[in-house]
């Protein structure tokens, strides 16, 4: 069990151990994943930060965490018939609606069991973490360095940002000594930038500080987003933030469309001159140190597309997306 806070007070969010019953290895049909397994551990996350829509799910479960406790079993099945079959994935990605590194000791353990299997079978490992990483990961993905891709979500080095915004992940300054860990490992750590919260975290100073330390933990490339806004976002950021701090964000967002973004055909963008102003911040700065940034192209259907994914993907025409057999292949 854990706390976590809420609305001005303290919840009690339950781990609670479910079976899962579809497959694990269920390839999303959006933008750059398309055709890549994403793996994700429990249903709803301790990080509870502010801006996941993912917790604003119908399915996603109230006060609780879900873990799928049979997880590693499903999977090491499905390997193994995909094995048989010639048919293993190139490819598997942590999390897209979760934290694979939830700080709690049976999620952790499913994590590294899930991660351990597929690495096994050479399937290639992709992350996305704001958590801390323990030791026993570290060991694996030294021994896998390879078939492991690590990425490390940071948006700002501020306090204050990190205490209202991601109350329960990793400090950043946690996350910069796991991305110079990754660097030292050989596993070439990425960041994504994501969510830019405009009037936040977009100012000139507050992007040259990020910039100048992630060069410094051995970054060489970076995505970057704003925030989307989901209706179900919409009502819970609200209830989450401050007036003072709420209010501008939200004016960033009034009197815009809803448009089709990802799965959702009823999000808001933040004004398009607020994100090109934004990007082209990240990029110039970024640039500097010597940075490659990207931008979401899955977020910014708007803009020319982008790909951010940390796989080799072909040279074909950016807007074309990633089609299921182009990264499902023969097993290694």
């Amino acid at each position: 069990m854990c706390f976590t806070f809420l609305s001005g007070k303290f919840v009690l969010v339950q781990v609670v151990a479910v079976n899962r019953k579809s497959a694990v290895l269920k390839a999303p049909a959006f933008g750059c994943l398309k055709g890549i397994p994403a793996v994700n551990v429990t249903r709803n996350c301790l990080h509870q930060c502010v801006y996941c829509y993912a917790r604003t799910f119908p399915e996603t479960p109230q006060k609780e965490v879900h873990l799928y406790a049979n997880l590693p079993e499903l999977l090491r099945q499905e390997l193994a018939r995909g094995k048989l079959r010639a048919r293993l994935p190139k490819a598997a990605a942590f999390s897209t609606a979760s934290d694979a590194f939830q700080p709690h000791g049976a999620i952790l353990k499913t994590t590294l069991k899930a991660m351990e299997l597929l690495l096994k079978y050479g399937v290639m490992v992709s992350f996305l973490t704001k958590g801390r990483i323990p030791k026993e990961c570290w060991s694996l993905f030294a021994e896998y360095q390879g078939l492991v891709k690590a990425r490390f979500g940071l948006v700002s080095l501020d306090l204050s940002y990190h205490k209202l915004f991601e109350p329960h992940t990793a400090s950043p300054f946690l996350r910069l000594r796991q991305v110079e860990k990754a660097a030292r490992l050989g596993l070439s750590p990425q960041v994504r930038v994501d969510p830019v919260i405009p009037g936040i975290t977009d100012s000139p100073e507050a992007i040259e500080s990020l910039m100048r330390h992630l060069a410094g933990a051995g970054v060489a490339e970076v995505s970057v987003s704003y925030l989307v806004l989901r209706p179900g976002l919409a009502r819970q950021m609200p209830k989450r933030l401050p007036p003072d701090i709420w209010r501008p964000i939200h004016l960033a967002f009034k009197g815009e469309p809803y448009t089709n973004c990802i799965t959702s055909a009823r999000t808001r963008l933040a004004r398009l001159e607020i994100r090109k102003k934004g990007y082209k911040l990240f990029r110039e700065i970024g640039k500097a140190y010597g940075i490659t940034v990207r931008v979401c192209g899955c977020k910014n259907p708007d803009l020319p597309f982008e790909y951010c994914v940390p796989w080799e993907v072909t040279s074909r025409p950016a807007q074309e997306v990633l089609k299921q057999g182009d990264l499902f292949g023969r097993s290694v």
